[in-house]
């Protein structure tokens, strides 16, 4: 449970490499760090052969729940992809890491679609022991690449918002209320087919924040200030030069919804950055 500058603790699952004989690795013998910070719980099997795999080639490997996700602490709000906070919760847990005794100040950071955004957010406060980013399928500007690509809702966040629902904090255990979020699930096509709808009437009136997080991306068709703060748009920043001077890769498939968003990421930071930075995107 690591703490925040608030007093806030997020969970957090660390991974570190052990000698032939057993031994756990210490400050004798410092390792760097891989960091996963995930809205989907950092005990999904997704994680089952990549951990292992960085382990036995020497990297302490970190997954971390957000705040007011699965095991973390937190007040129980939780907006989907515009959350304040994520920034300095991305610094205090880099800074955290490198002060244990086993790692050797370098930390790395590394994850796709939310888990790449939070990475971008964490960059922008430029934590002095941020080592290299791997940031896949991430989109910087959430109305232009995420919520309204092309001019109307993307009706696929619609679609995700009870994804992050069923597991958020004002869900909780209840199975009533998951019950509501499952059903709507499975009945996408035709909750579809009911807009335009209002709020209240959608499954999501179980997870209040995520319900009016969905309606500002219905409702707001203009850019406007809400789609101005940093957590929804990042691009800004990286364009005034306040993204972090570290190695950097950025890469995203051809048929990904998120591929225009992750060009522009290398485009607008390759230049400006001494670090190498380089751009992978393949037939996927």
């Amino acid at each position: 449970m690591i703490p925040m500058r608030d007093g806030i603790k997020l969970a957090t699952d660390i991974f570190l490499p052990v000698h032939g004989d057993g031994r756990i690795v210490d400050a004798d013998e410092q390792v760097p760090a891989l960091l996963v910070r995930t809205s989907y719980d950092k005990t999904a099997p997704e994680w089952d052969d990549v951990i292992p795999y960085y382990v036995r080639r020497g990297y302490a490997f970190v997954v971390q729940d957000l705040r007011s996700r699965f095991r973390s602490e937190g007040d129980g709000h939780y907006y989907h992809t515009v959350n304040p906070w994520e920034g300095d919760d991305g610094y205090d847990t880099v800074e955290w890491l490198a002060e244990q005794d086993w790692c050797t100040g370098k930390i790395g950071t590394l994850g796709s679609s939310h888990r790449a955004i939070t990475q971008t957010q964490l960059a922008l406060r430029k934590p002095p022991h941020l080592a290299a980013m791997w940031v896949e399928a991430g989109p910087t500007n959430i109305y232009r690449h995420e919520a309204r690509e092309g001019g109307a809702m993307s009706l696929q966040m619609f679609g995700a918002a009870h994804l992050h629902a069923l597991d958020s904090h004002e869900v909780g255990d209840d199975p009533e209320k998951a019950k509501i979020i499952f059903d709507a699930m499975r009945d996408m096509g035709d909750w579809i087919q009911r807009f335009p709808l209002k709020p209240g009437e959608t499954a999501l009136r179980v997870a209040p924040d995520l319900e009016q997080t969905v309606f500002d991306y219905y409702y707001r068709g203009e850019y406007d200030e809400w789609w101005d703060q940093e957590a929804a748009n990042q691009e800004p920043m990286i364009e005034a030069g306040e993204h972090a001077d570290v190695a950097v890769t950025v890469s995203c498939g051809w048929y990904d919804n998120f591929v225009g968003a992750t060009a522009n990421y290398f485009k607008t930071l390759n230049p400006q950055t001494e670090s190498p930075t380089r751009l992978v995107l393949g037939a996927w």
